[in-house]
């Protein structure tokens, strides 16, 4: 089996030409879809984030029953004294003072549940 350098300079069959254009063609016609395509998927993620408000929480109804949390359904000790108070986001943090120290109690605003309950010991 012998090379011949004069087989690259001989002309292709015009059917392989025509097969050859036919699969460039095709090649450009599929890399401009793609293209077209991801700058469409590009823009509809800049939109979104461009045109994006968060939706304010759902206001009470009028006459709507207003969720209530008792002392015994927070685990409070008789005589506990709300101190303090922190909201981060959706959960809301109370401070209780009590005899034997302070205690706080975590409640997700969302599912009006207590999260989690700290109790910090007194001196």
């Amino acid at each position: 089996m012998t090379d011949h350098p004069d087989d690259e300079d001989k002309p292709l069959d015009p059917a392989v030409e025509q097969v050859s254009r036919r699969i460039r063609r095709l090649m450009l016609i599929s890399a401009l879809t793609l293209g077209f395509g991801l700058v469409a998927v590009f823009l509809a993620i800049g939109y979104r984030l461009m045109t994006w408000q968060p939706k304010p929480p759902p206001a009470l109804a009028a006459g709507a029953a207003v969720p209530t949390l008792d002392r015994a359904t927070l685990g409070l000790p008789a005589g506990a004294r709300l101190v303090t108070t922190a909201l981060d986001g959706d959960r809301l943090a109370l401070g209780f003072e009590t005899a034997t120290g302070t205690m706080i109690v975590v409640i997700d605003l969302r599912t009006k549940a207590m999260v989690d309950r700290l109790v910090v010991a007194g001196e």
